[in-house]
């Protein structure tokens, strides 16, 4: 469903220039209903453009994070390393530590092959590889050992902390909610285009109807002022009689030319935000029907709560707050993390001779602990910082989730209200 998602997300988005495109040519005049309008700003209005670029965002963000879990199979290789130097090298001998200097001039090329793979349930990560390693040493006097080849034919790796901390099972649960929520405020942000579209096209239609009104009132205005001339200059009716038509006469003509402004600033607008060029003419087709509808209380909230960015938003702060927490408080006292390796190598110094059917084992294991011993309080700090952000969080939440569940009631009440008072006879 997620690809389903992105795919019609893409393909708006693609065929945003060729609608742009289509829907300029120079000069053109354009009968537009509501739902015209509203589609095309969601096509193509800069506001909606900036939404896809979100969540195309927001989409590639969860799909690396979903490549977390995947294996990878990664080459690493180092062509030629030179290193020319003199070294200190300590030895005991007889209980005496001699410190000599030993010359270095080598080259070596090496390369490695492995798979890894993060492990979800545990938070370790496990790995199987190969690398082979060439040296070349050009102070050896025997040209049979002057080039020696070191290969881990296969190893096995594993790398698991102890601490008790596994930040994948919290990924699991907060990136998910993340993706979610960046589609729930893709959807608002393309109903606030909507919207907007909307309120566009209805300045731009209250404008048009003014200007109509003006036309019809200056026309009307005219005829009166020229039958009020004529009757003045044949002397039967007075001066300030035609003072007074004259003024409604001029009154008319500023209402006709302030109506012209505003629908030329509506226009230009509506205009601009549905990304048309200045010289495209629109004209508003309306519906003279109002549907009606009737939103139940019940019903919106239910809505809202599932539907709505902010309730998603409100549990992922809340899931990262305890995250923060958890890790805090593995971080306080003994840490440990456990390696172990597995596998077989050989040294030779000939290539043949290092891919021989026999191999010596490889093994190994590491324990490492941090204990710490005077750090200030600071781990304890950082984890008492957490726990108070984590109360924070859900004084926060809580408030939140309050206002959120009355606002709701109170625009299904101003709406409910509205609806009963447009119904209403006059």
């Amino acid at each position: 469903m997620n690809r389903i998602f992105l795919i019609s997300v893409s393909l708006i988005f693609s065929a945003t220039s060729l609608t742009v495109q289509a829907q300029q040519p120079s000069g053109e005049k354009y009968l537009l209903t509501l739902e015209d309008v509203v589609q095309i700003a969601k096509d193509q209005s800069p506001q909606a453009i900036q939404a896809r670029h979100r969540f195309r965002a927001s989409y590639f963000s969860f799909m690396d994070y979903k490549a977390t879990f995947l294996p990878k199979l990664t080459l690493t290789t180092s062509p030629t390393s030179w290193d020319k130097s003199i070294r200190t090298v300590e030895s005991e001998r007889n209980g005496v530590i001699q410190i000599s200097e030993a010359r270095t001039n080598a080259l070596t090329s090496s390369a490695g092959l492995a798979l890894s793979q993060n492990i979800g349930l545990t938070g370790g990560s496990v790995s199987l590889g190969s690398d082979f390693r060439r040296r070349q040493n050009f102070l050896e006097e025997n040209t049979d050992r002057a080039n020696q080849f070191t290969t881990n034919l296969i190893q096995l790796s594993i790398s698991q902390p102890l601490n008790g901390y596994n930040r994948f099972r919290w990924e699991k649960q907060i990136e998910p909610l993340r993706y979610e929520e960046a589609k729930q405020n893709y959807i608002v942000a393309m109903e606030n285009v909507a919207s907007r579209a909307v309120n566009y096209f209805f300045s731009l239609a209250i404008a048009q109807v003014n200007l109509k009104q003006a036309e019809t009132n200056f026309e009307s205005q005219t005829a009166l002022f020229e039958i009020a001339n004529g009757r003045y200059e044949l002397g039967i009716l007075a001066e300030d009689q035609l003072l007074q038509v004259k003024l409604s006469f001029m009154q008319s003509e500023s209402r006709l030319n302030s109506s012209g402004i505003d629908v030329e600033s509506s226009l230009s607008q509506l205009r601009s935000y549905l990304g048309f060029t200045d010289n495209v003419q629109i004209e508003l087709a309306i519906d003279p029907e109002v549907p009606g509808f009737n939103v139940p209380y019940e019903e919106a909230l239910n809505l809202a709560l599932t539907r709505n960015p902010d309730i998603i938003s409100y549990n992922r702060q809340m899931l990262e707050a305890e995250r923060q927490v958890a890790q805090a408080k593995s971080q306080h006292g003994i840490t440990m993390d456990i390696n172990a390796s597995f596998g077989m190598n050989k040294t030779a110094y000939k290539f043949g001779d290092v891919y021989s059917p026999s191999f010596d084992d490889r093994e190994g294991i590491s324990l490492r602990m941090n204990i710490p011993i005077l750090d200030w309080n600071q781990t304890r700090n950082r984890y008492r910082q957490a726990q108070s952000n984590l109360e924070v969080t859900q004084a926060q939440i809580q408030q939140s989730e309050t206002d959120f569940r009355q606002d709701i009631f109170l625009q299904v009440m101003s709406l409910t209200c509205k609806r009963i008072s447009s119904a209403s006879p006059q």
